[in-house]
């Protein structure tokens, strides 16, 4: 383990498995990999409640064999192989995301070194690297160590970043534009494949009707699941609605199925970990929508952890990043069509209730749409899925012999 040590850069701290890496491509699915991961969701299922909050539990869920034999009766194919080593930088916006990207990677048949930012190394984060690292440790995933590199060093060290591009075989950037757009700029070799997942928004479209034909309880956990898809993440990620369309057959019928779900909504909320630090921006940003020229009809603010913003005209969320920490911008449609005016290059996902994804997608079809890369129900935006962005990770970071 010293002379591990000693072969690390300064400036660089590895969380989990090793720093020399074996850069041979592996089949996908392999067993080894399987056995690793499901062995993660193991250790994630034994943690006691007070020790994994619901972030790692859900990615614990997804780690389980049953979802990877899923995935692995979609993509595994006779002669697929992956590319060697991968470099993967992971968002600061979503803490968990280093471990599902490398997971991917690993999947893909690909030697992971996956770069985690210094600013969110959260004690989740932690003790996930913990549980990793210790796995890696065991005899039985000697083979695997070296096929793992979780590590941390500042972002102004551009030698570093230039070193593992390099490296890789395929480079996988996560983050805001200014990120991608500093690190695409960082020279790869020319096999190396590139996959980059720049700023997004996301927005929700709701029926009103369906609404209001819920009963308490159901209402309830469409609260908890619509909860869970922005509270959870401060409404960070990509895929976290910042703003709500109701579809409706008239105005009272609209606003009285908003009540509903809005009170309900704040009831759910009342579990989040709201901080003095996210009041203050949340209340700043309020009045920066509100200074310059937000086309409001009606503020809602249910205390502190609930504001909702109902606009005149269709919000344009390509370019509004400031809805955070339970802020939502409303509009109630005239033809049940007008959130397709939202939408940008910047869209990527849309959830639903009460109306069919189908439909849905057939708009973005129809409207020839640039934005929009998925459909989901309410309670599913941030489920991860080897395809994201419109992009299938599998199939990118793997080849087929043929």
């Amino acid at each position: 383990m010293k002379a591990e040590c000693d072969r690390i850069p300064e400036g660089i701290t590895l969380l989990a498995g090793a720093f020399e890496t074996d850069d041979r491509p592996e089949i996908t699915f392999s067993e080894p990999v399987l056995d690793l991961l499901s062995a993660l969701a193991e250790s994630i299922r034994r943690l006691p409640r007070n020790e994994a909050g619901e972030e790692v539990r859900a990615l614990g869920f997804w780690l389980r064999r049953a979802h990877l034999m899923e995935l692995k009766e979609k993509y595994d194919r006779p002669g697929n192989i992956g590319l060697g080593q991968s470099f993967h930088i992971a968002p600061a916006n979503v803490p968990l995301m280093f471990v599902y990207t490398c997971a991917i990677g690993l999947l893909a048949g690909n030697t992971c070194r996956v770069r985690v930012s210094e600013r969110v190394r959260t004690r989740e984060g932690e003790l996930l690297c913990g549980l990793l690292g210790g796995l890696l440790n065991e005899e039985r995933f000697a083979g695997m160590q070296n096929r793992v590199s979780i590590i941390s060093y500042d972002s102004g060290r551009t030698d570093l970043t230039e070193r593992f591009s390099a490296e890789c075989d395929a480079r996988i950037i996560w983050g805001g534009d200014e990120t991608v757009s500093r690190i695409r700029a960082v020279p790869l070799k020319p096999s190396a494949v590139e996959l980059v997942f720049p700023d997004r928004n996301s927005l929700a479209v709701l029926d009103a009707e369906a609404v209001l034909a819920l009963s308490e309880e159901e209402l309830g956990l469409l609260a908890v699941r619509f909860y869970n898809d922005t509270y959870a993440m401060d409404q960070n990620a990509c895929s976290c609605p910042k703003a709500v369309f109701w579809r409706e057959p008239d105005e009272r019928t609209g606003q009285e199925a908003a009540d509903r779900f809005w009170n309900a909504v704040f009831e759910a909320s009342k579990r989040y970990a709201l901080s003095e630090i996210k009041v203050s921006q949340k209340y700043g940003a309020l009045w920066e929508c509100m200074g310059f020229g937000a086309n409001l009809r009606r503020i809602r603010r249910l205390s502190n952890r609930l504001y909702v913003l109902e606009c005149s005209d269709v919000p344009k969320i390509a370019s509004e990043n400031r809805m955070q920490f339970g802020s939502f911008l409303e509009y109630h449609m005239q033809n049940g069509d007008e959130w397709t005016e939202a939408v940008s290059e910047k869209t990527q996902s849309v959830t639903c209730f009460g109306i069919r994804e189908a439909d849905l997608r057939e708009l973005v079809l129809r409207h020839r749409l640039k934005g929009v890369h998925r459909v989901v129900p309410v309670g599913q935006a941030l489920r991860m899925d080897p395809v994201w962005d419109g992009k299938d990770m599998i199939a990118e970071l793997s080849r087929t012999l043929t």
